[in-house]
């Protein structure tokens, strides 16, 4: 159940007992749970030992009553309704250096936090990420945590690579020992499904920095079922399983601090390289008119994403490079490169116009919901890769175009350079590492801008050139199978350029 406070309830049995099996309770522990909902975890810890003592919190002052009649019989579990993140007597608690031995949770994804609270959790999380919850409450339960106090989580695997996360990975790998850490699909999870990350358990101790360092991660996936969990707990492995082990001092030392689930040709790629595709190229966001649906048009039906899209008039279609836009007429558009492409290397066509005349124009320069970004590279030639990640990624050349925020745009730093950064970012070895960098639904620019960059000596780069011209000459729809055949030579190339 996904409630306004962004909690998913953790209905899964086998992922239930597989986190409680995980904190190794004993008796007499003191047990947190900070975010409560309806008590599954709770009910699996009484399961396995009732001695033990349960401090179980919630923001959502709707289910406490029901938790409290739920457990009005049970002596030794304290009910609570309170804000976890800014509680004042959990501040005590973290001072005095943590109280509880276990702490297990399923936080809130995503909760939004007004302003207000926003302002109050940079103070108190300070240079962390404070618009994503789940990685506050692990924060503070950490915090919460005695040395030797263990701690298990479900929460997505984005703490493992985005940029926005980087000081909570540094935390984590110096001042606790990371047991395991499981990657599975989000629709494990009853109800849940969501479309740009996993889920993940992770398994962790508290301990000091001298401690933390020489640990060896345990990261597993490639998980079918949830019915595969819990026989991980007599290490018995389905085929299907994947299984990294890293050091996390490794880790620490890793661009950003960041967790690199990947065959070893990707991680010494990723580890050995110095130069990046950022040093070579402008890699940008495109543009936002504050209201697509008004402003840009279709050019017929056919066209994915078409749908609630106007056509597009095509006497209204005019030829223009300007930033002012389209002077001499009222109404009037120009071709726009938007979402994804079909093919390779080049467009077949333009699918996508924005009005462009000149008093449009001037309304999203002064509109505030407009994104007139990075206007310089408007009507450049560069490179278009989407926003949204698929499969394979399809680069394709853009000329004279305004380009959507749904797309990044390469500009070589070395017009020399256009067609080899082209074949670049259609080849495999890249597919693999932008993948690997960021595992997420998205390729924002600053993801991109990492991307290993290695130079190939004068006869690759103009084999790999010639390659590309010759497709350029290709219609990408009536002469597929040449292009296929075209671009399979050239991602041998780039293949040997960066084994």
């Amino acid at each position: 159940m996904k409630d306004l406070y962004c909690s998913y309830y953790t209905n899964s049995s086998d992922i239930t007992e597989y986190m409680v099996n995980r904190l190794g309770i004993q008796e007499n522990d003191i047990i947190l749970e900070p975010s409560v909902g309806e008590g599954v975890f709770v009910d699996k810890i009484l399961e396995k030992c009732s001695n033990v003592e349960i401090v179980a919190l919630d923001i959502n002052n709707h289910i406490i009553p029901n938790l409290k009649d739920k457990y009005k019989k049970v002596n030794n579990i304290h009910i609570r309704c309170t804000d976890t993140l800014l509680d004042d007597e959990l501040d005590l608690v973290a001072l005095n250096e943590g109280y509880y031995d276990k702490v297990i949770g399923n936080p809130p994804y995503g909760a939004w936090q007004d302003y207000e609270k926003r302002s109050k959790l940079k103070k108190k999380y300070y240079g962390q990420y404070v618009k994503e919850t789940y990685t506050l409450f692990l924060l503070r339960s950490i915090s919460l945590l005695k040395y030797g106090g263990r701690l298990s989580f479900i929460i997505p695997d984005t703490f493992l690579f985005l940029n926005m996360h980087e000081k909570l990975r540094h935390l984590l790998l110096t001042q606790t020992k990371i047991e395991e850490i499981l990657v599975f699909p989000s629709k494990f999870f009853p109800k849940v499904s969501f479309g740009y990350s996993n889920l993940s358990i992770i398994t962790l101790t508290k301990c000091h920095n001298y401690e933390a360092l020489d640990h060896k991660i345990r990261v597993v996936k490639g998980f079918k079922s949830t019915e595969e969990l819990n026989p991980l707990l007599e290490e018995i492995y389905p085929e299907s399983i994947q299984i990294h082990y890293l050091q996390q001092k490794d880790v620490l030392n890793n661009e950003k601090s960041r967790f690199i689930l990947a065959e070893e040709q990707l991680k010494n790629l990723l580890k050995s390289e110095t130069k990046r595709l950022g040093d070579v190229a402008d890699i940008v966001t495109g543009f936002y008119s504050g209201d697509n649906k008004r402003f840009v048009r279709a050019k017929n039906t056919n066209v994915k994403g078409a749908k609630n899209y106007q056509i597009v008039d095509e006497s209204k279609v005019y030829d223009s490079n300007s930033l002012e836009g389209i002077s001499f007429v009222e109404d009037g558009y120009i071709p726009y490169v938007k979402s994804s492409s079909g093919y390779r290397y080049k467009r077949n066509e333009d699918d996508w116009y924005i009005k462009w005349d000149a008093s449009t124009v001037d309304f999203y320069v002064k509109n505030k919901k407009s994104r007139f970004q990075n206007s310089k590279f408007y009507f450049r030639t560069g490179i278009a890769i989407p926003m949204v990640k698929s499969r394979e990624i399809k680069a394709t050349i853009m000329e004279n175009r305004v380009f959507d925020q749904s797309i990044v745009g390469i500009f070589p730093k070395e017009e020399q350079k256009m067609y080899y950064i082209l074949a670049l970012m259609n080849s495999d070895i890249i597919n693999k590492l932008i993948h690997t960098i960021n595992p997420t639904a998205n390729n924002s620019s600053n993801y991109i801008k990492q991307v290993p960059y290695k130079e190939p000596d004068i006869s690759d780069l103009r084999v790999i050139d010639d390659l590309v011209k010759q497709i350029m000459l290709l219609d990408p729809y009536k002469n597929q199978k040449q292009v296929e055949e075209l671009h399979f030579l050239i991602n041998e190339k780039i293949n040997e350029v960066y084994s």
